[in-house]
């Protein structure tokens, strides 16, 4: 989506216009007094910023959350490693407890 040059309201600096995307980041050019911000993308929209027009401020909530849940799963993702992990080394220190002594012939 082509964000450049949509208007948005900042809940401090006020009106400004979207001059620049750039990967996660977006830039906006607010009052002179302001000047130009840079925000991460799209999460500042969650609390900071909102689109004047609501169908892209619908589709920048979307990626918002499509962005959230995807960070969500990759989380669930390495506890379960870590737990997968914690498992295996447990296991295994639990083989080395019960390995049997051998008894020298005399």
């Amino acid at each position: 989506m082509n964000l450049v040059n949509e208007r948005v309201e900042h809940i401090s600096f006020g009106e400004g216009v979207i001059i620049e995307v750039d990967d996660n980041k977006i830039c906006v050019r607010f009052e002179e007094n302001i000047g130009t911000k840079i925000f991460i993308y799209p999460d500042a929209f969650e609390k900071f910023l909102k689109a004047a027009d609501k169908t892209v401020e619908n589709k920048v909530m979307e990626e918002f959350h499509k962005k959230q849940e995807q960070i969500e799963q990759e989380l669930e993702r390495i506890e379960k490693e870590r737990e997968a992990a914690k498992l295996e080394e447990k296991a295994k220190l639990e083989l080395t407890k019960k390995k049997p002594t051998r008894a020298k012939k005399k």
